[in-house]
């Protein structure tokens, strides 16, 4: 953990600042091992391995499980990927990469960190990671060459972050997997600054109806199954949907006849440019977690108005998914 982080990290108790209570240093600037206190409510919080770890024990037995089983997945699909910069910009499009130019910005569920690399990439001064499990070990590890990239364990429900400091928070597929998406959203808007911006990418209920058919009835066993298990079983049914995306859907993207038959064409066009193990590691994505909520547009836009927060855009990803943005509305947030 690098001093100046404290610059915007608060308790996720009370909100009050946090300071240094005990460090262990291997270089300079670097703390590796110590403590955090909460000079307002008196909690300490251990920085372990160059991580705070910011997370109150308030956990249900679904919310531990959500965090451990995506912390097993980063775990072992740990890789970064070039593709991985295209994917990002059609996630939060229309916001664009010069909008974290100089900014400091929050990842709302960083999992391995990949996204903290292009926030980086596109300018940001200072990026924050949170994530409230193992993933958090991956996205440190894969971002530690980064002296703008902090990484920090926490719930995003009850963020470690100071109200109104960070310019830009973004969340990507990871607030439908909240047991309610909209106290995801009340919590993180009040980390904004006036003018700020919050951006989410989340699973439609839309242009979902196979998903929803045939997936999401079997991911409420799979939830359950052990990791193992369930990453084999996604394998094998990888095998042939890597089959149908070499043949059909990557050659659809310069066949327009072809893309008018083929279902989830502009979605699943996209992931042609993904070896195997990746569209492996998708595919495991959908079974393994406990919960994943298929969001309405009406259900999207109130969660942005029950957070205060004003759409700036809404946008039907590849006609299965969400791509939204908001400001605060009106320079008041709600309360945590």
């Amino acid at each position: 953990m690098k001093p100046r982080l404290l610059n915007w990290l608060g308790c996720p108790a009370c909100g009050g600042a946090l300071e240094i209570v005990t460090a262990r240093s291997e270089a300079p600037g670097e703390i590796v091992e110590g403590d955090l206190g909460c000079a307002r409510c008196r909690r300490t919080y251990p920085i372990v391995r160059g991580i705070p770890r910011l997370v109150l024990a308030r956990l249900t037995p679904d919310e531990i499980a959500t965090a451990e089983r995506f912390g097993y997945e980063w775990t072992r699909f740990a890789e970064i990927r070039p593709e991985y910069a295209t994917q990002f910009q059609g996630w939060i499009s229309p916001v664009l990469p010069d909008a974290f130019s100089d900014r400091v910005v929050v990842d709302a569920g960083c999992g391995k960190g990949r996204h903290l690399r292009l926030a980086v990439s596109f300018g940001a001064r200072e990026v924050i990671g949170i994530d409230l499990g193992p993933a958090a070990e991956v996205a440190a590890r894969n971002t530690r060459d980064l002296d703008s990239v902090h990484v920090v364990q926490g719930d995003l429900r009850e963020p470690p972050i100071k109200r109104g400091s960070i310019d830009l928070v973004y969340s990507i597929g990871v607030l439908h997997h909240l047991p309610q998406p909209s106290s995801g959203f009340r919590a993180l808007a009040p980390l904004l600054r006036p003018g700020g911006l919050l951006v989410a990418w989340l699973y439609a209920r839309e242009g979902n109806g196979w998903v929803l058919a045939l997936v999401d009835p079997a991911r409420r066993i799979t939830r359950r199954l052990p990791l193992p298990l369930v990453s084999g079983l996604a394998a094998a049914l990888t095998v042939p949907l890597w089959v149908a995306i070499r043949l059909l859907y990557g050659p659809a993207r310069h066949h327009a006849w072809l893309r008018r038959l083929l279902p989830y064409q502009s979605y699943l066009s996209d992931l042609a440019a993904f070896p195997f193990r990746e569209v492996h590691s998708i595919a495991f994505d959908q079974l393994l977690a406990p919960v994943a909520h298929y969001m309405g547009r009406d259900e999207v836009e109130r969660c942005f108005a029950e957070a205060k927060l004003e759409l700036s855009s809404l946008r039907w990803h590849h006609r299965n998914s969400w791509a939204a943005s908001g400001v605060p509305r009106d320079g008041t947030m709600p309360a945590r």
